[in-house]
């Protein structure tokens, strides 16, 4: 076997999983924004012939092309908002509209905790996926 170092893109999309487990289990928001600024740097590179260039202060910054990791970027991105939305917006709406409040915030607990755990779980997959080098499931 050959032994190769590990790729450009290869670690970008390791990072990028990282941080999308970040944003679920330690400060959510946060590490969003670090995602958010991740792709808006890529979306500021323009590609020509299978190279990747950045205009930065007047000078072209020539990269490789990111290949998996933008998949991953984008990826953990849509997850993010996703989660998101069922987990802080969706449960709020049940509870203010429910006319039993002792009940809709026990159900509403209940569906927090079991998104939040599958949430978890489909991010620790792609995260071993972006370390095998392989394109997210979800």
């Amino acid at each position: 076997m050959i032994n190769r170092g590990p790729s450009p893109s290869g670690n970008f999309a390791v990072i990028c999983q990282s941080l999308y487990l970040a944003n679920l289990l330690l400060l959510p928001g946060i590490f969003f924004l670090v995602l958010l600024y991740y792709y808006r740097q890529y979306q500021q590179y323009k590609v020509h012939d299978g190279v990747v260039v950045a205009q930065i202060d007047n000078n072209k910054v020539r990269m490789q092309n990111l290949g998996i990791g933008k998949i991953h970027l984008i990826r953990s991105l849509q997850l993010s908002v996703l989660a998101g939305v069922l987990l802080a917006v969706v449960p709020l709406i049940v509870i203010y509209f429910s006319s039993q409040l002792q009940a809709s915030i026990m159900v509403g607990l209940i569906y927090f905790v079991t998104l939040h755990a599958g949430f978890i779980l489909i991010g620790m997959l792609n995260l071993s996926r972006a370390m095998a080098k392989k394109l997210p499931l979800f």
